[in-house]
């Protein structure tokens, strides 16, 4: 014989929550990686670093 009470079929659990908000970080995360990723390899395309012009005008 069970004690307690058991969950419904259309329940939410505080396990469930959990997971979920776990899932959304990371998502947000990984998001946001790809995103600075992207961000770093757009703007090398459009400004290259020039190291040899900057040594020669120190």
């Amino acid at each position: 014989m069970k004690n307690g009470r058991s969950t419904a079929a259309g329940e939410i659990s505080a396990k469930a929550v959990g997971k979920a908000l776990m899932s959304l970080i990371g998502l947000g995360l990984a998001s946001g990686m790809a995103l600075i990723a992207g961000t770093n390899m757009i703007m090398s395309k459009l400004f290259p670093e020039q190291k040899e012009s900057e040594e020669e005008e120190e």
